[in-house]
């Protein structure tokens, strides 16, 4: 179709914060974060969450879209494949099938 579009990163900026994926250090000690629109106990110090931009032909910027939570999971296609075995998701408390890159036992 000979579309194209640029892929940016939040990286090094205040980008999650401001859209509320991202947790401040002083939030969990208040013992709520506000994500997903409402405020919630904090889960962790990062939240899942997508947005999607439009740039007009005047270089305007609008904010025109915005998922969190359970509105990712057709988009983690892990998720998919969980959900086919048989403990599923294992959601009973944190997800032990995460696995960060720098916390692999040797």
């Amino acid at each position: 179709m000979g579309w194209n579009f640029k892929w940016v990163s939040a990286f090094n900026t205040d980008f999650n914060y401001d859209y509320h994926v991202s947790v401040r250090p002083e939030e969990p000690k208040a013992n709520k974060v506000y994500y997903n629109y409402r405020e919630i106990p904090p889960f962790g110090p990062e939240c899942h969450g997508i947005s999607v931009f439009y740039k007009d032909e005047n270089r305007d910027v609008f904010h025109t879209y915005s998922t969190h939570a359970r509105g990712l999971d057709m988009l983690n296609t892990a998720y998919h494949y969980l959900d086919l075995v048989p403990k599923g998701r294992d959601e009973d408390g944190p997800p032990g099938w995460v696995r960060h890159h720098d916390k692999y036992d040797d």
